[in-house]
């Protein structure tokens, strides 16, 4: 039966060169991401170029929108393989004056979100014997910025969860990887395009070696 990957924050970047890279190697897609109009038009490019994909409008950081989603995707394929959690609230504010409401916030969606995604998941996961959980992390893990100080918070935290639940997942046969994008993203870039960061998501799906590749 063919296998399912799941996009949470489906966008024109990562996330839509992410779907296109496991479509051609023959997997359904499903398509998650708040908004219709650029999520719609994703789908219907994938769907052009023969991949089986479906779109859905949900909302990473609330609980019961992911619930919805998911239940949409299992009565279309009846399974998930492999979700990649590809959200992140970026501004630029310097953590100096960021407030703590503001923090909050970001969390739920930088970091919290995953979790949602996670308790949908493992149990289906465990029934078909294996699954991935793939996360886009940033290179502000590593080298934080005070001026996207909540970002660089927040993809610690990915990083430190990735590897978590890495070592929690892993006796059940299901693996949890990040790949850890340490430049700026841009389509004309020489390395961080979408293209070449949705190869090493690939990468790291196949071989399952790491809980992070540095890319």
């Amino acid at each position: 039966m063919r296998k399912v990957v799941v996009i949470i924050g489906a966008g024109p970047g990562i996330g839509k060169a992410v779907a296109e890279k496991f479509g051609e190697e023959g997997f359904a897609v499903a398509l998650i991401s708040r908004k219709r109009e650029k999520l719609e038009a994703i789908c219907k490019d994938l769907t052009d170029k023969g991949i089986d994909a479906i779109a859905i409008v949900g909302d990473a950081g609330d609980a019961d929108s992911m619930k919805d989603a998911f239940n949409q995707i299992w009565e279309q394929w009846d399974r998930i393989d492999v979700i990649h959690y590809n959200v992140a609230k970026i501004k630029n504010v310097d953590i100096a004056i960021e407030t703590a409401d503001g923090l909050t916030r970001d969390f739920k969606i930088n970091v919290a979100g995953i979790m949602n995604a996670v308790q949908l998941a493992v149990q289906d996961m465990e029934k078909l014997g294996a699954g991935a959980l793939l996360i886009t992390g940033g290179g502000f893990a590593l080298q934080p910025n005070p001026q996207y100080g909540s970002l660089s918070i927040g993809k610690a935290a990915v990083r430190n969860l990735a590897n978590s639940l890495h070592i929690a997942l892993t006796p059940k046969n299901i693996f949890v990887g990040t790949v850890t994008v340490c430049g700026l993203v841009d389509p004309n870039a020489e390395k961080h395009t979408p293209k070449n960061i949705a190869a090493q998501f690939w990468k790291l799906y196949s071989e399952k070696k790491n809980f992070e590749i540095q890319f």
